[in-house]
């Protein structure tokens, strides 16, 4: 995985793409060294897959709301890949 590479590749898409912007114009993943995966998660704009690869949380924060999901849209999408934190989970 090209985990650094990923992460340029939604930078650059959420710099291209502010937010309130009318379209969505994705950026060429020919130009990222990226994986089959990675390249495809992009594309589809797959907000699970992303975040199962590693993409910081304030990039894909960025990318959902580029491409129109709100907070509550893509927390619904995180919800059951979400781990119980230890620090405040009971025993």
């Amino acid at each position: 995985m090209s985990l650094y590479q990923l992460h340029r590749l939604v930078y650059d898409h959420v710099r291209a793409n502010a937010v309130g912007t009318a379209a969505v114009a994705p950026v060429d993943p020919g130009r990222y060294d990226l994986t089959d995966d990675e390249r495809r998660a992009y594309a589809d704009r797959d907000i699970a897959a992303l975040y199962r690869m590693g993409l910081h949380p304030v990039l894909l924060n960025g990318f959902c709301r580029s491409i129109g999901l709100s907070r509550d849209e893509y927390r619904k999408v995180l919800e059951p890949l979400a781990q119980p934190s230890a620090r405040w989970h009971r025993r």
